[in-house]
């Protein structure tokens, strides 16, 4: 790092920053939080718009956007945060428990204040006696949601130590911590055609945002891409609902090595204005990357970690797509 200084614009707030500086640290010292959660380019918590300027991407770019974490300043620069909701710590209990299938379950937890996240972002949350896990917010698989109240789909799959408590106990006994809302890939009000497609295990995030933009952007133009493995009876709650509203979710294979051309012929039209959210685990957001690339879509990754040490650990060495301009 040099002792050269920029001018960094971070939501209108101008900030002097160094050639070579994070900008996840040149934002902090304006005094606009990002709530990064992991540091290793893994949550996508950082994610900013590069509005115009001089930014060093160092393998992060999307489009007009970078990780902040990770991407530097390179010159005076204006760079926009997301809106997202404010980071909570919050101590709460077991309202419910459903067990949906012998590999699923249905778990709210209860709070005394307000909760506030976006479709597309997860919580810390932590159980006593259990360590803490990343959980997708989202709904029950009828729909259904309650005030102050956390909803989330428990795969055996995703969560082993946590599931296996369930199934032994029946119930999950004394207070619960979460910490959230992270994650920068949530449903924006936006015109653009809303692709989503979810991966094995990763409908969650999907559901959220299925069901935020079927109520609150009746109007938009919607694509459901589901991977064959997500076509169960267990999730056929999300499926009749969603159909019974005009989004009807389409399966394929988005796993074997024609992946990515079952995508593409999916959407033989996708183009740059349209908007992409992919959750799933990060091989399998990989492994469809170019699809969105090649057709200089933008899109937004929800990845599927448990825990950090692994995610972080698979992907040390993982190559990063630089989409074009």
């Amino acid at each position: 790092m040099t002792n050269a200084i920029a001018n960094l614009s971070v939501n209108g707030k101008q900030v002097e920053a160094k050639l070579g500086e994070r900008l996840l640290e040149a934002a902090e010292r304006a005094g606009i939080s990002l709530h990064c959660d992991c540091g290793t380019c893994v949550c996508e918590s950082s994610r900013v718009t590069v509005i115009s300027g001089n930014v060093e991407a160092n393998g992060t770019r999307l489009k007009s956007t970078v990780l902040a974490c990770k991407a530097t300043v390179a010159g005076d620069a204006e760079i926009m945060l997301p809106a997202s909701s404010g980071l909570q710590s919050l101590k709460g209990h077991v309202s419910a428990l459903r067990k949906v299938s012998d590999d699923l379950y249905e778990l709210r937890l209860s709070f005394t204040k307000p909760i506030s996240w976006r479709p597309g972002q997860y919580y810390h949350v932590e159980f006593r006696g259990h360590e803490r896990i990343n959980l997708s917010a989202s709904f029950s698989l009828d729909a259904g949601t309650e005030f102050n109240t956390l909803i989330f789909l428990i795969e055996e799959a995703t969560t082993p130590d946590l599931f296996a408590m369930l199934v032994k106990k029946g119930d999950v006994k004394g207070r619960v911590g979460i910490t959230g809302p992270y994650g920068s890939s949530f449903l924006g009000h936006d015109d653009e055609r809303l692709i989503m497609v979810a991966g094995p295990n990763s409908l969650a995030p999907i559901w959220a945002i299925a069901l935020s933009s079927v109520m609150g952007q009746p109007r938009r133009e919607k694509v459901l891409i589901l991977d064959r493995s997500l076509e169960d009876a267990k999730f056929q709650q999300v499926f009749n609902w969603l159909k019974r509203r005009g989004l009807l979710p389409v399966f394929a294979d988005l796993q074997s090595g024609t992946a990515e051309a079952n995508l593409k012929n999916l959407l033989p039209d996708l183009t740059e204005f349209d908007m992409a959210y992919v959750a799933g685990s990060r091989s399998f957001i990989a492994g469809l990357e170019s699809v969105f690339v090649d057709a200089q879509a933008t899109y937004a990754r929800i990845p599927q970690f448990q825990p950090w040490e692994a995610a972080v650990g698979a992907n040390a060495d993982a190559v990063t797509l630089e989409p074009a301009e």
